[in-house]
């Protein structure tokens, strides 16, 4: 091999090496990790865990097949990840819509866009900078829990029992329930224009022509 030939070879592996040394010093953005169930990640589901998630708490025992008072992957909804996870990351994933410039955070005018999550932000902004991002979702959480766990220790004793979490549950279904039929209610006296105590075909065609 000529002079030449030596330097064409030298060049082409230092190009090489360069370009191999510029993509290991790209990172790529770690994906933000998203909320779960599964507090201590043990790969399980327990009905403390459940407990403060009011749908999933209300279907446990009938997805405990075993009845071991654990929930594992292949007994939870198919909707569900492995952590718990619904749909693409839950409701706060869902809330994240709002993040129009993906800078992983919500801003005041963005949240105005969203008629649900508008009413929210200062409650939901518990550092008061005047965004909402993963610190204010995960802080919102832990307030819930600690209001739920709260609320369902009966005795304060600062434990749980399992007739205390079911207690709970059962309280959560009638409030759910009451609230599911005073909406139900409330729908009907809209359609019924008239007040003739009955929705006909052409009051249900005229609501929702509106």
């Amino acid at each position: 091999m000529n002079r030449l030939q030596w330097l064409t070879v030298a060049l082409v592996a230092t190009s090489a090496s360069t370009a191999a040394l510029a993509q290991q010093g790209v990172t790529t953005p770690a994906k933000p990790q998203r909320m779960n169930i599964d507090a201590n990640n043990d790969g399980v589901i327990d009905r403390a865990e459940a407990a403060p998630h009011q749908r999933l708490a209300d279907q446990f025992t009938q997805l405990d097949k075993n009845n071991d008072g654990r929930l594992t992957a292949d007994q939870r909804p198919q909707r569900m990840g492995k952590h718990g996870r619904r749909g693409m990351g839950g409701h706060h994933g869902g809330m994240m819509k709002a993040d129009t410039d993906k800078d992983g955070k919500i801003s005041r005018a963005e949240a105005v866009a969203d008629p649900k999550l508008a009413p929210k932000f200062d409650e939901i902004d518990g550092n008061r900078d005047g965004f909402l991002d993963r610190a204010d979702w995960q802080a919102k959480a832990r307030e819930r829990k600690e209001a739920w766990f709260i609320s369902a220790d009966g005795n304060k004793d600062g434990r749980l029992s399992q007739a205390e979490m079911e207690a709970s549950s059962a309280k959560r279904r009638a409030e759910h329930q009451q609230k599911a039929q005073s909406h139900s209610a409330e729908r009907f006296q809209k359609l019924d224009a008239n007040k003739d105590g009955s929705v006909s075909r052409e009051e249900m065609q005229s609501k929702m022509q509106r």
